[in-house]
C-alpha cells in the first residue's frame, strides 16, 4: 500500500551507540511520497549503518491538516514521540502510528477575512488587524454575499453603535447592520432604524401606521400631541400609534381626520362611535350655543351632543330646538334688552360679537342670538317691516342710523327715547338718547 512519507533529511555525524544526534544546520527538505515496498527494501539495506533519518509516515489527510501548523525548527520532532535513544536498528517496513506535530517545521499559513478568536469574532486582512474603528463593507462572517459591520481595532461590534455622527444597530447574532426594523437595544429601549440603517426621528411609518420618535433621544413619542418634520401637528397615543377620530387631550376633545390624521378645526363631524360633534377654530370641541352654516344649534356642555325638539335658556334667553336642532328665540324682549344691558361698559371693538368686544350690529347679533346671516347692519334691516316714527319705537326694537338700504349704525330702544348701544372705536357700551342722537327708522323684534 503506498503511504505518504514525510522524510526530514539531516545533515549527520556518525552514529555512536546507537544514538541519532541532529546538526544545528539540519536542512528541512521538502516532503516526499514514496511507495511502501521501496522503503521498505532501502531500510533493510541499511539496517546496521547510519541511521539516515527519522522517518513518520501519515494519511494523505493527515498531511494536509497539519501543514499550515509546522514551523521550520532547527531541531526535528518526531510525532510518534519515539525516544532519543534508538532501541533496535532494525528496519521499519511501516512507521503507522506516527503523526505530525502541531508544530512541525512547516511555514504558518497567513490569517485572512473572519476568525473566531475567545468566542469574538475578529477581522483579518493578509494576516494583520485594523486599528481603531471602522465601519466597512466586508464579507459575511456565514460566508454568504457581504454586508456593513462595525469594527473596533478588529473586533466585530454588535448592538446601537454611534458612527459618522448618527447610529446605527449590528445584529447581536449575525452582527450584520440592521435595516428597516423597530429594535430593542442592549440597553433596553426600542429605535427604528430606515433604508440605510440610519436610527429615525420625526413622524415615521411602520407596521401599516405611523410613529414619532423624538429627535434628540430617538425614543417613541407615546401619549403627546406634536409638531411633525413638515410643520403638521398629529396626535399619538399609549402605544405610539397616531391617533384618528375623536380624541381626548388636554382636558377636552379634537378630532383627528381618518386620512390625513390631521386635526380638524371649524367643522361638524361623525365620531368613531357614531355621535356628531362640532369642532371650533382652535379644533377644540364645542358646546352651548354655536353657530353652523348660517343656524344656531344648542350642544349640551356634558355630553357636547346636539340638542333637538326641547326649550332652553342661555343667558336670560329662551330657545326652542326643534327637529333638526335649529335655535329659535322664544320672543322675550325683557331678556333681550337687559342682555344687551348687562355688557354696559365692554369696550367697543371693530367687528366684536362677543363680551370680550362688541360693535354696534355684534351688540345686537349677540343679545338677540341672531345666526351669521344677521351680522352687519345691512343684514339686520332685513328682519323686519321698517316703522318712521321713531320716538313710538317699543322697548326691544332695532333702531337704524342712516339710509333703508345703507344704515351705519344700530341700537336696541329701552321704550322711552334711550337706547342701548355700542357707539364708536375708544367709546364703550352704554345708554344713549334720541334727542341727541337721533335714529332713521326702527323694526320691531
Amino acid at each position: 500500500m503506498a503511504v505518504a512519507v514525510v522524510a526530514t533529511m539531516i545533515g549527520m555525524t556518525t552514529v555512536a551507540n546507537a544514538d541519532v544526534t541532529s546538526d544545528a544546520s539540519t536542512t528541512v527538505q521538502t516532503a516526499q511520497v514514496v511507495n511502501t515496498s521501496a522503503t521498505t527494501s532501502q531500510a533493510s539495506a541499511s539496517a546496521d549503518t547510519d541511521v539516515q533519518s527519522a522517518v513518520a509516515t501519515v494519511s494523505s489527510a493527515d498531511v494536509q491538516s497539519q501543514t499550515a501548523a509546522t514551523s521550520a525548527a532547527t531541531s526535528t520532532e518526531v510525532a510518534s514521540a519515539q525516544p532519543a535513544e534508538v532501541a533496535s536498528a532494525q528496519p521499519v517496513a511501516e512507521a503507522s502510528t506516527s503523526t505530525v506535530s502541531a508544530h512541525a517545521a512547516t511555514p504558518a499559513s497567513q490569517k485572512n477575512g473572519w476568525v473566531n478568536e475567545n468566542n469574538q469574532w475578529t477581522y483579518y486582512n493578509n494576516g494583520n488587524i485594523q486599528s481603531g474603528r471602522s465601519y466597512s463593507y466586508l464579507p459575511t462572517i456565514n460566508g454568504q454575499g457581504h454586508s456593513w459591520y462595525l469594527v473596533d481595532n478588529g473586533i466585530v461590534q454588535s448592538g446601537v453603535q454611534k458612527w459618522a455622527g448618527t447610529y446605527y444597530d449590528f445584529d447581536s447574532k449575525t452582527y450584520q447592520r440592521v435595516d428597516n426594523n423597530y429594535v430593542e437595544s442592549q440597553w433596553g429601549d426600542w429605535y427604528l432604524f430606515g433604508n440605510d440603517g440610519r436610527i429615525q426621528s420625526g413622524v415615521q411609518k411602520w407596521a401599516g401606521t405611523y410613529y414619532d420618535f423624538d429627535s434628540k433621544t430617538y425614543q417613541r413619542v407615546d401619549n403627546n400631541y406634536v409638531e411633525s418634520q413638515w410643520g403638521d401637528w398629529y396626535l399619538f397615543g399609549n402605544d405610539g400609534r397616531i391617533q384618528t377620530g375623536v380624541q381626548k387631550w388636554a382636558g377636552t376633545y379634537y378630532y383627528f381626520d381618518p386620512s390625513t390624521y390631521l386635526r380638524v378645526d371649524n367643522d361638524y363631524r361623525q365620531s368613531q362611535w357614531g355621535d356628531w360633534y362640532l369642532f371650533g377654530n382652535d379644533g377644540r370641541i364645542l358646546s352651548g350655543l354655536q353657530q353652523w352654516k348660517g343656524q344656531t344649534y344648542y350642544f349640551d356642555p356634558s355630553t357636547y351632543l346636539k340638542v333637538t325638539n326641547s326649550d332652553v335658556t342661555v343667558n336670560g334667553v329662551k330657545y326652542h330646538l326643534d327637529n333638526n336642532g335649529v335655535a329659535k328665540v322664544v320672543n322675550n324682549v325683557d331678556a333681550k334688552v337687559n342682555r344687551a344691558l348687562s355688557q354696559r361698559g365692554v369696550a367697543y371693538v371693530w367687528g366684536g360679537n362677543t363680551p370680550a368686544g362688541f360693535d354696534c350690529s355684534g351688540l345686537v347679533q349677540w343679545a338677540y342670538g341672531l345666526g351669521a346671516n344677521y351680522r352687519t347692519t345691512y343684514q339686520q334691516t332685513t328682519l323686519g317691516a321698517h316703522h318712521y316714527d321713531v320716538y313710538n319705537a317699543p322697548k326691544g326694537a332695532l333702531l337704524f342710523f342712516g339710509g333703508d338700504s345703507a344704515p351705519y349704525h344700530v341700537a336696541i330702544s329701552l321704550g322711552n327715547g334711550t337706547y342701548v348701544h355700542a357707539p364708536e372705536p375708544g367709546d364703550v357700551v352704554k345708554i344713549g338718547y334720541s334727542k341727541y342722537f337721533k335714529p332713521s327708522y326702527f323694526i320691531n323684534m
